[in-house]
């Protein structure tokens, strides 16, 4: 596949940094295979962290965002009518809608990571002129958080059927990736058309954990915490006390936090931080997705500082259940602090080896996203897939083919350039 011919366009929302990670990986994984990755994203921040990993990336000018206080703790009403100015002012979803076709436009498809609502609107208005495919990509427990929000805070009826708008919204999407921690999907697995779940993919570490230590100024006896937190930590203190926990139990630690980058031992960004993991002895973190299966994968005990997000309860609540080593804690107890960072510095790292498993699964998504990108014999001719508007199910975006009289010339049925792809992308998932 031509980069020059075929790309894709990748929101990637801009509210926790993992979203922006899983564009930057791709947006390389897929370079390399044929398909060009156009990025945008939700604000200046993820902007200033796109670019500090190398990725350049457009704006939409919409405003949406998500809020936190300085602890990771959402404010949910103050969310939720920030949401509902943003829906209703032509200056919010209106103006970001318009954006991304635009953006879009000669793009095999938007992703939208993570339920971006001007996206959501694409996927279930196509009949709006030129409206690029919609593909979802989201986390397993994202979507559980989104579809249960006002669940005890609202009549059943209401909250009912705000989960299921959302439901189908999604299903007229054209795709949908869900990533999960659980250790059933971790193989990867068709879920239907144009459907699939996958384990989360998170940077590979490139180079050795000796050669990391040595840069770092470490010897093998010495204890190296790797933290990364979101910009959702801002306030000084919780730095404050993790530093004077870790320095108590004699752990040196190498941080990255975009509020905390003028403090000792502190950067913004680190596009090698999955090399510092990996030849750490202990990651503190939020209990985002990607921080998980990273940890999971360099066999590297999690300390996760407790927020108030339903997603990340749920995130850590799977991966234990899977077999992550992670634990939680509110960083408002010192005691409990140095506690848990003691329980989980005791094990030596050489018993913690594990099997790589990064080379697989960025095999599964590039296999995924390039069966979703390959066109079908009807747009490689030319004609547009989806049925004419007054027809039944014109406003989904799934492909269908129109019927033709057969090809006189041609005695034996040949496969599809999507049906090889996809046969191929089987073959890869069922490894």
């Amino acid at each position: 596949m031509d980069a020059r011919k075929a790309r894709v366009l990748y929101l990637a929302v801009a509210d926790g940094r993992g979203h922006l990670m899983r564009a930057h990986l791709l947006r390389g994984l897929l370079g390399g295979a044929g398909l060009g990755v156009d990025i945008v994203t939700t604000s200046h921040a993820g902007q200033a962290f796109l670019a500090g990993l190398g990725t350049p990336a457009a704006l939409l000018p919409g405003g949406f965002q998500l809020l936190f206080d300085d602890r990771h703790r959402m404010l949910a009403g103050r969310t939720e009518r920030r949401l509902a100015a943003y829906l209703a002012s032509p200056r919010g979803l209106a103006r970001d809608a318009a954006r991304l076709v635009r953006l879009g436009a000669g793009a095999r498809f938007v992703v939208n990571d993570s339920l971006h609502p001007a996206a959501l609107w694409l996927a279930a208005a196509p009949r709006l002129a030129r409206a690029p495919r919609v593909v979802n990509v989201y986390g397993d427990n994202l979507w559980r958080a989104a579809i249960q929000n006002f669940e005890g805070r609202l009549p059943d009826w209401l909250s009912g059927g705000f989960g299921r708008l959302l439901q189908a919204i999604d299903a007229r999407a054209f795709g949908g990736i869900v990533h999960s921690l659980a250790a059933a999907d971790r193989p990867g697995r068709r879920d239907g058309p144009n459907r699939f779940r996958l384990p989360p993919l998170v940077a590979a570490p490139r180079r050795t954990r000796a050669a990391v230590r040595s840069a770092l100024g470490l010897s093998e006896r010495d204890r190296l915490a790797a933290i990364y937190l979101n910009p959702h930590f801002r306030d000084p203190r919780l730095a404050a006390r993790l530093e004077i926990a870790l320095a108590q139990r004699g752990v040196r630690f190498y941080g990255v936090s975009e509020p905390w980058a003028g403090r000792p031992g502190w950067r913004a960004f680190d596009p090698d931080f999955g090399d510092v993991v990996a030849a750490s002895d202990l990651l503190v973190s939020g209990a985002g997705v990607a921080a998980l299966e990273q940890a999971r994968r360099a066999a590297v005990p999690l300390l996760a500082l407790r927020g108030e997000q339903p997603e990340q309860a749920l995130n850590l609540a799977q991966a234990v259940a899977s077999g992550t080593d992670a634990r939680a804690v509110d960083v408002d107890d010192p005691t409990a602090l140095c506690r848990a960072i003691a329980a989980l510095t005791t094990a030596a790292p050489a018993a913690r080896a594990l099997p790589d498993e990064h080379a697989r699964v960025r095999r599964l998504w590039t296999d995924v996203f390039l069966s979703l990108a390959t066109p079908s014999k009807e747009e490689r001719r030319g004609i547009r897939s989806e049925e004419p508007d007054d027809r039944p199910g014109a406003g989904d975006q799934q492909p269908r083919e129109r019927r033709r009289r057969p090809r006189r010339r041609r005695t034996e049925p040949r496969p599809s350039a999507r049906q090889a792809a996809r046969a191929d992308t089987s073959a890869g998932l069922a490894r």
